[in-house]
């Protein structure tokens, strides 16, 4: 936990340059000089700055463990979410060959065939557009 510093400049056609300088300081108590001055103000004030600065370290470790949690349901929310979409689409795949199979059974082959064909390539152009998609 230190001071940051950071320069951005941004030059256009005309020659202008605007320059930006940040100072970013992720210190949760000030400096010790400061310390020294506020303590010649009033001699309360040092415990109520420790008091705060815990407060605040223990809001960052909470914030922290909260965005986890988030996380970590997201991720298995997403994973319930596949899963289910994979066994949903077993279940379809297999109604349909059931449905061709019943199809070819009943004396009507073309319609039968053309439905088992089309649902192997529906699926293996699934699995092929999810791979695909899945590399990205």
């Amino acid at each position: 936990m230190a001071k940051k510093a950071e320069q951005n400049k941004v030059c256009d056609k005309t020659g202008l340059t605007l320059e930006q300088n940040t100072v970013y300081d992720d210190n949760l108590l000030p400096s010790a000089d400061e310390l020294a001055k506020l303590d010649a103000v009033s001699k309360d004030i040092i415990p109520w700055i420790m008091k705060r600065t815990e407060m605040e370290q223990d809001a960052r470790i909470k914030f922290n463990e909260d965005r986890m949690k988030i996380a970590q349901d997201d991720f298995k929310h997403v994973h319930r979410y596949n899963f289910t979409a994979l066994i949903m689409a077993f279940i379809i795949a297999i109604a349909f060959l059931a449905a061709s199979f019943y199809l070819i059974l009943h004396g009507q082959e073309t319609i039968g065939t053309i439905f088992a064909g089309g649902t192997v390539v529906l699926i293996v152009s699934y699995f092929l557009k999810a791979k695909n998609k899945e590399v990205k």
